[in-house]
């Protein structure tokens, strides 16, 4: 709902989760999503379900990391060094 009163394109959504039903929300809407697991998620395979980067937590994630590469127009994130 947010998305769609901000006018912004589902593929330059970025969505943080820590579940595979977040996660599995955020890709059914047609968004990234990158996932700072916990220690009861931890050995889920958020990959296998399409998340974009999987990390501990967003203390290496800057706003720039994210979302540059989406307003260059690429299509999907990359996390290089990010990812778990």
């Amino acid at each position: 709902m947010a998305r769609e009163k901000l006018g912004v394109e589902a593929e330059k959504c970025v969505v943080i989760e820590d579940s595979l039903v977040g996660l599995r929300a955020a890709k059914s809407a047609g968004m990234n999503c990158i996932i700072t697991y916990t220690s009861s998620t931890a050995r889920e395979d958020f990959y296998a379900e399409g998340a974009e980067a999987k990390v501990p937590d967003l203390s290496n994630v800057s706003l720039d990391k994210i979302f540059e590469p989406l307003a260059n127009g690429q299509k999907q994130l990359i996390l290089q060094g990010l990812k778990d």
